[in-house]
């Protein structure tokens, strides 16, 4: 025998479906759930579960015009970003703009979040944080120290300094590892030494050579 019986549990009403049956000599219960009496209709939120769309804020005119030169530079980065950039302004989605760029999720939402706070700035790649100097001032004065030495005191044949001899000489003497001659030269400009020119000796069988040339 089946019946429809209503169960209140903290403060709710609840409809069950009880059908009785025997076992033997004992009757027993069979409970089916069949739902709240007065279900409560909550309204979804249709954004649940989804990552918050982003878009860049309003730009002014200035700044448009800013992107639009950005997009033609021969920079990747700058032009990359500026495309993005324009059209986030645009209201594309993020998942439209890495159709259109293609490229990843990260890059779009990055750059549109790095627009929201440094604005036009952003189109720059920022330098890497704690990168450490290949030549520290350590490095950089004993290399002057070894530049102001004359090379015929590391037994060199040569009597000046040029900046192949020099660098190929610092790095025989473990002072540095490697070095570009352009660094090189930008470490001796900056302590204010300078290059000698090689002299070049002339001779002559001629007997007044000297007294000639010195006039």
């Amino acid at each position: 025998m089946t019946h429809t019986e209503i169960y209140t549990i903290k403060g709710r009403k609840y409809r069950y479906e009880i059908t009785n049956y025997r076992v033997g000599n004992k009757v027993k219960h069979k409970k089916k759930y069949l739902g709240a009496v007065e279900p409560v209709n909550k309204r979804r939120n249709p954004n649940a579960g989804r990552k918050p769309t982003v878009f860049m804020r309003k730009i002014t005119p200035d700044e448009v015009e800013a992107l639009e030169t950005a997009k033609k530079s021969s920079k990747a980065f700058t032009r990359d970003r500026a495309k993005i950039l324009l059209f986030s302004a645009e209201r594309f989605s993020v998942k439209k703009i890495v159709e259109k760029i293609s490229c990843e999720n990260r890059k779009v939402r990055n750059a549109i979040k790095e627009f929201n706070k440094k604005g036009i700035a952003s189109l720059q790649r920022g330098k890497a944080k704690g990168a450490i100097p290949k030549f520290d001032n350590a490095k950089k004065k004993n290399i002057i120290l070894h530049f102001s030495q004359k090379p015929s005191e590391f037994s060199h044949h040569f009597t000046t300094w040029t900046l192949p001899r020099l660098r190929k000489h610092l790095i025989d003497y473990n002072i540095v590892e490697s070095i570009s001659i352009e660094r090189l030269r930008q470490i001796l400009m900056e302590s204010g030494a300078k290059l000698e020119r090689s002299k070049r000796w002339q001779y002559s069988p001629d007997k007044d050579f000297h007294k000639k040339k010195a006039q």
